[in-house]
């Protein structure tokens, strides 16, 4: 399944105190159920690409965490984005992890090393991981060869809140754009940020 999302100006998923709280990207679903119970959610996988141009634009994968499902969103919902974002003329790799308030790290990308605003496919996987210490949420950076295969396997971040208090959570596992810069500030002929997607694979236990 392949499918484009389309991300206006003034875009973002974000919380920053004293009293930020932005939750107006474009998202796409990558589950027909809907969210399902944390506790079932074992790993998503997604391929995206973009021209990116302006900063912070962005694109990548959304774990949405509700307490209850289909409970609307509210300040005390927790979530992961990662992807590429668009930060001092390069792409990164880029993840924010929202338990009270968002944290950001950024790291240089594999697959976009040779080109600042092209349009080069990224791989991205979000897993969960157990060892002697209990559960955790990886970020990876997959490189796939010219048939789809996994030929690289780059760990970027432990998220060791994810799965710590499982019970009546629920995950929403969506696709995601944003473009936070307002519209006179956007670089290029392109209102929207316009991100494709291909290649998503999600596994939860049913």
């Amino acid at each position: 399944m392949s499918f484009t999302i389309s991300a206006p100006p003034s875009t973002d998923i974000w919380r920053k105190p004293p009293s930020t709280n932005r939750f107006n990207a474009p998202t796409q679903s990558l589950l027909s159920s809907g969210p399902v119970p944390l506790k079932s959610f074992n790993r998503v996988r997604l391929s995206f690409s973009a021209n990116w141009t302006t900063r912070y634009d962005q694109g990548g994968i959304l774990l949405h965490l509700t307490k209850g499902e289909g409970s609307p969103a509210s300040e005390s919902d927790r979530w992961i984005k990662t992807g590429i974002e668009f930060y001092m003329g390069k792409p990164y790799i880029s993840t924010v992890a929202t338990l009270t308030f968002s944290d950001w790290s950024i790291y240089p990308t594999i697959t976009s090393s040779a080109s600042t605003t092209g349009d080069k496919t990224t791989t991205i996987e979000l897993r969960r991981e157990k060892d002697e210490l209990g559960s955790s949420l990886w970020v990876y950076e997959i490189v796939l060869d010219i048939d789809g295969n996994e030929v690289e396997r780059k760990p970027l971040r432990e998220i060791t809140w994810f799965f710590a208090e499982e019970d009546g959570w629920f995950v929403d596992v969506r696709a995601m754009a944003a473009r936070p810069a307002d519209e006179g500030s956007v670089i290029g002929k392109e209102k929207n940020l316009l991100v494709q997607f291909e290649g998503a694979q999600v596994d939860v236990d049913v």
